[in-house]
This record gives C-alpha cells, sequence and structure tokens, in this order.
C-alpha cells in the first residue's frame, strides 16, 4: 500500500519551551563528550508532538524561534529577554510554570546565540523553578554542570537542554500534572510569540511575519488546553487576554496553493506539498503586537 504524507511549506508551530515531544538519544552522556544533536530538533521547518491529558499537540523544538531570528535578525537582543534573578519574585505555581517555560525559551534563544553566560543563568534559574515545582532531578547540578563543559559546542549544549525538559516533562507525565505540564507550554509559546513580534517591528521581515500567522492555531489549542484545567479559575485572565488576542489572529488570512505530488517509486511513497500565503495588514500586526507585549508583561511580573 502506498503511503501519503502531507507535508505544508509553513507547518504551524506551537513556539514553547519545549522538551516535551524532544527525541534525543537516552543514553547517559559522559560530560566530556561532544554529543552530535539531531537535526529534527533544531530545523526550523520541522514540528514534534507531545501529548498532555490525552491530547496531541504538535510543538517545536525549544530552539526554532530562535533559529529563525538567528537566520532574519542575526544579533543578539539583550532587552528581548527577561531578567533570570526574578526567578525568587514567582511564589505561586501558576507563575513559577508558567515562568519555567519563559526561562526555557529565553534558555533557548542565548545558546543559539552563543550568549553562554546567558545561557547558564538562565538554566540555573530553571534549576530552582524545577526544584520548586517538584520535578526531581530534571535540572541538578550534573546537568548544569554538563552545560558548562559542553560551552565550546552549540549542539551538546542544546541536547543537554533537551534532556533536562525530557526529564521533567516525564516526571509530569508520570505524576499527572497536566496543568503544570500545560502552563510551562503556554509560557515558552508566548514568549517566544514576543520573541517574533518584537523582533518584526524592528525589522518587518516577512518571514517572521509568517511565523506569526502560523500562531493562529497554536493559539486556539493554547485556549483549549487552559481551559481544560482552569477548574480554579486561576487562569481565567490569561485566558480572557489570549481570546483578546485571537480576535486579531481571526483577521488573518490563509490561502492555499496545491503542488503537484512527488512520488518516490522506490519507497512506495507519495509526498503531497502546499504553499500557504500569509497576509497581515498593518493595522492588524500593531495590535497583535502590543497585545502580545502586553500579555507577556504581566506573566513575568
Amino acid at each position: 500500500m502506498r503511503q501519503i504524507i502531507l507535508i505544508a511549506s509553513l507547518p504551524i508551530l506551537i513556539a514553547s519551551c519545549g522538551g516535551s515531544g524532544m527525541d534525543v538519544d537516552s543514553e547517559a552522556v559522559d560530560p566530556n563528550e561532544v554529543n552530535q544533536i539531531d537535526q529534527n530538533i533544531i530545523d526550523a521547518a520541522n514540528s514534534m508532538t507531545t501529548e498532555i491529558g490525552g491530547k496531541m499537540f504538535s510543538i517545536p523544538s525549544p530552539v526554532q524561534m530562535s533559529l529563525l531570528l538567528k537566520d532574519e535578525v542575526g544579533t543578539f537582543n539583550e532587552e528581548m529577554i527577561t531578567d533570570p534573578e526574578n526567578v525568587s519574585s514567582f511564589t505561586t505555581t501558576y507563575k513559577k510554570a508558567i515562568n519555567m517555560g519563559v526561562y526555557g525559551a529565553d534558555l533557548g534563544y542565548s545558546t543559539i546565540f552563543e550568549n553562554n553566560t546567558k545561557a547558564v543563568s538562565y538554566l540555573a534559574s530553571v534549576e530552582k523553578l524545577s526544584d520548586d515545582l517538584g520535578i526531581a532531578g530534571a535540572f541538578d547540578e550534573a546537568l548544569i554542570e554538563r552545560f558548562i563543559e559542553n560551552g565550546h559546542n552549540q549542539d551538546s549544549m542544546l541536547v543537554i537542554m533537551a534532556d533536562g525538559y525530557r526529564e521533567g516533562d516525564k516526571f509530569l507525565k508520570d505524576n499527572e500534572q497536566h496543568d503544570v505540564a500545560s502552563l510551562i507550554l503556554t509560557g515558552g509559546w508566548i514568549e517566544s510569540l514576543y520573541f517574533a513580534t518584537t523582533s518584526y517591528s524592528q525589522n518587518k521581515s516577512t518571514q517572521i511575519s509568517n511565523r506569526i500567522g502560523e500562531q493562529k492555531s497554536s493559539l486556539i489549542t493554547i485556549i483549549e488546553l487552559l481551559e481544560d484545567y482552569n477548574a480554579d479559575e486561576f487562569y481565567t485572565q490569561l485566558i480572557d487576554d489570549l481570546k483578546e488576542l485571537k480576535t486579531d489572529f481571526d483577521k488573518i488570512e490563509f490561502n492555499y496553493q496545491f503542488i503537484e505530488p512527488q512520488t518516490v517509486e522506490a519507497e512506495s511513497l507519495t509526498i503531497i506539498k502546499s504553499k500557504t500565503a500569509i497576509t497581515i495588514d498593518d493595522e492588524t500586526m500593531k495590535s497583535i503586537i502590543s497585545k502580545v507585549e502586553a500579555i507577556r508583561n504581566n506573566l513575568i511580573g
């Protein structure tokens, strides 16, 4: 039987702190060994899947948005990331989980732009939050030491970072803490979207604009996910803010153009491709930029 694979030129990605669907070598890693990272982890055009509470989500690796920004912008913007020293100000589970996701995105951004000093600071803050959230052993001193010792090799640093998030994600799922996993995912998604909107306001890149537009489906998923775990109404304000943001995303236009399928006879494979044109008018983009900044600043404050 011939297999059918659907490949979109502009896949819909949830930009997150990630790690949930990360696929890296599970064997123990020598801290002095140079690790080679799976290109699927860092390819900005590839997404992975994760499961929370029986629902499957398509997510990118922790670094996909940062890779795009490095290609399109090229320079590290320290003003765009949060202060890792603020970790002590987060006193509720909600704030700790959300900002673990935020710090995860900042960690990926700093690593991709090879700012190792910042990256180590974020990793230490993530360790503190993971301890507070009871994610035992995900980010410990041994992992941080591995990260520092491999500071000369970006690929190794990304693998080590992925190891921590994978272990944390596994712990949360094993203990059915889907609400915490959802908040971490949300925090990373919002921070990465903030990276994109801030960068677009500075250089008006079409590629960044497209990536922003792609988040339309991701936003719907995030809202649904938060509503599933809002029994105590701790997330009501965030949900309301995201629904208000959705009114702008609903104005984004998508036009799909299908391309002639590609057949790979040797593998009995047919690849169906498409191109997606995304249109966001200036007024809508300005509103999205403003609302994303307000939501993000409220979360980190």
